[in-house]
């Protein structure tokens, strides 16, 4: 059990700390589901010249992202390492999203290129250092865990907002699509709220603490990968569940298409998204009592067991209160892993701090990022692998073993793997107590190191 509930921080500061997320969330949410398609039927960007651009962009991540992680844990400056990379992201992060955003019917694929290149750049800098600025607020395990939770509690308002727009806008645009209407707005609310909302946080939330007594180098980043069982251990588990995760993603609308309910889809996302926001604090009470990777493996098991049931639901005119059903209670089971995966990787840098005396998050924070890509690229590309095999038609009718394809996809195989993370997870070998005993070990040898400085 983990006792202790002291909070290091001001919930006021917390939250200013967190508003970023709202933007970047609507931000996030449209690149990675929305616009692919929105670019094949209303430009002159093929679906070959998108695929590639999308493939394009994660190779440029794999790039970028490292190098990004990396500099920052070597910059240093009057208002901390990850400031200044933030800072130098915004305006760029601004004017990418009104141009990707807003493509007229003639752009083709040199514009989506550009722009969205432009955006992944902004993305990077802005998130890898801002994550790593969450992790170094608190090296505290339970007040690390309450600042990713308001964290991404925040960012889900931002993703429900998104998912809502169509919905609010139907009584103009005659349809709950996200279409051109949405994705203009929500390019102009990002532009606004993201200066206004970093802006804040940069002046009012301290930089964090370094307890690094030596600079990153690539030599210390490599003893990391050798020496530090944590990250292997947490680094399997992430890209195990990420894989399923992406196989979801990848056929959840064409399940719904196939029961007849494509057109609720938005109304399904936001039964799924409202519902985090709504639990995510009684998921934070359960990781102070029993520890995050606990709550972490309870939330994959549950997962296992409710990600196959929407598999019984068949087309009726009922399905719809059914599915809805399935997606409140999906919601709140995958809060878990949501909100824990970054807070247990904070503890895993505060490992490497104490190992190799350097102070790694950006980098490490890249990894991770890369990690998720990578693990969700695999999950979609083997969900429609699948498919494929089975000449899955996703405009015309499908036979029992084409639509077993799909059930394989979208619900056996994530359910199985799920079931192998929370069991995996069980054994994390970090835990509070432990987590403790490193946190004061680096923090001593932080204050002796600049007492003998002084």
């Amino acid at each position: 059990m983990t006792k202790g509930r002291r909070h290091e921080l001001k919930l006021s500061l917390l939250y200013w700390f967190a508003a970023p997320n709202f933007a970047l969330s609507i931000m996030h949410m449209p690149v990675l589901m929305i616009l692919p398609a929105y670019y094949a039927k209303s430009t002159q960007t093929s679906l070959a010249a998108i695929g590639t651009i999308l493939l394009f962009g994660r190779l440029f991540d794999a790039v970028t992202d490292p190098l990004v992680g990396f500099w920052s844990d070597r910059t240093y400056s009057r208002i901390g390492s990850r400031k200044p990379w933030i800072m130098a992201g915004i305006p760029l992060a601004c004017v990418a999203t009104i141009y990707l955003f807003t493509p007229a019917a003639t752009a083709g694929a040199t514009y989506f290129l550009i722009w969205s290149i432009l955006l992944f750049s902004a993305w990077t800098l802005i998130d890898i250092p801002y994550i790593a600025w969450g992790a170094e607020l608190s090296r505290d395990y339970n007040e690390r865990s309450r600042i990713m939770t308001i964290r991404g509690t925040v960012g889900f308002v931002g993703s429900f907002l998104f998912m809502a727009s169509p919905i609010l806008l139907a009584p103009w645009t005659g349809s709950t699509e996200i279409g051109a209407e949405a994705l203009e707005i929500s390019a102009w609310l990002i532009a606004i709220t993201l200066p206004l909302f970093m802006g804040m946080a940069l002046i009012l939330v301290p930089p964090g603490t370094k307890v690094a007594i030596r600079k990153t180098s690539a030599k210390s980043l490599v003893a990391a990968l050798r020496i530090n069982k944590p990250l292997r251990f947490y680094s399997v588990v992430q890209f195990a569940g990420g894989v399923a995760a992406g196989s979801w993603g990848a056929t959840v609308l064409l399940f719904c298409d196939s029961i007849n309910l494509g057109d609720k889809f938005p109304f399904l996302l936001l039964a799924a998204w409202g519902t985090r926001i709504c639990v995510a604090p009684l998921w934070l009470k359960l990781i102070y009592r029993f520890g995050k990777h606990h709550v972490w493996a309870l939330g994959s098991a549950l997962s296992a067991v409710i990600t196959p049931l929407a598999l019984l639901a068949e087309p009726g005119e009922n399905t719809i209160y059914l599915i809805l059903v399935y997606a409140v209670i999906l919601g709140f089971v995958e809060t878990a892993w949501m909100v824990t995966p970054r807070a247990i990787y904070g503890d895993i840098i505060d490992y490497d701090a104490l190992k190799t005396g350097a102070d790694q998050a950006g980098t490490y924070f890249a990894l991770s990022g890369l990690i998720d890509k990578a693990a969700t690229a695999v999950g979609g590309g083997l969900a429609f692998y699948i498919l494929s095999l089975m000449d899955y038609d996703v405009a015309g009718a499908n036979n029992d073993q084409q639509l077993w394809a799909l059930y394989l996809s979208f619900g056996i195989l994530p359910a199985i793997i799920y079931l192998g993370v929370g069991i995996a997870m069980r054994k994390f070998p970090l835990d509070a107590r432990r987590h403790s005993i490193i946190r004061r070990r680096i923090e001593s040898r932080a204050r002796r190191q600049q007492e003998t400085m002084d």
